[in-house]
């Protein structure tokens, strides 16, 4: 009686190994998809707690934002009317819950990582320093206005670090994530 073997032929296994790769290479773009989303998932939920700070810091100082130095390395402010320097963003916001991983986007510090260089994933804008949060002006070639809170920025990612699109944080506490 002739003994058979069972097994596969050099060719079965190539087409194998060929069929495997070429379905692998097809979910790779959609991981990363998803990877950049869980991204800018993360990072809007920090500029929604970073929002929430915002608002108690606010109530606790005369209805009025904080002033705050947006580019450590590269102070806007000498110092401010008081006479002293203005403080970044963690030293500012810290009674209010922010910590340091807040201040972190985790497609910013795999990037350009301005958390290392500026204390800070997102930049606070300078406009809206001191202003009145339930009213605030802003100062402009045309003139004085009163912007809608919702149009107004407070914070954004120092760069379009979400797939060439930033998140951004408005006056009245919404996120726009991209």
């Amino acid at each position: 009686m002739k003994k058979t073997t069972s097994g596969f032929t050099l060719i079965e296994l190539l087409v194998t190994i060929a069929i495997i790769a070429i379905l692998a290479s097809m979910l790779a773009p959609a991981a990363g998809r998803m990877a950049q989303k869980a991204n800018s998932t993360k990072c809007a939920s920090n500029l929604r707690q970073i929002g929430a700070s915002v608002m108690l810091y606010s109530q606790d100082n005369d209805n009025r934002f904080p002033a705050i130095e947006s580019m450590p390395s590269d102070p806007v402010y000498d110092s401010g009317g008081d006479g002293q320097p203005k403080k970044p963003i963690l030293e500012t916001l810290s009674p209010y819950g922010v910590t340091k991983s807040l201040l972190q986007c985790p497609a910013d510090i795999r990037g350009p990582n301005y958390f290392a260089k500026e204390g800070s994933s997102y930049q606070w804008r300078n406009i809206v320093d001191d202003e009145i949060a339930s009213a605030p002006k802003v100062y402009g070639r045309r003139g004085t206005r009163n912007p809608k809170s919702t149009w107004l920025l407070l914070l954004t990612d120092y760069e379009n670090v979400h797939n060439g699109h930033g998140n951004r944080l408005y006056a009245d506490g919404h996120v726009v994530a991209q």
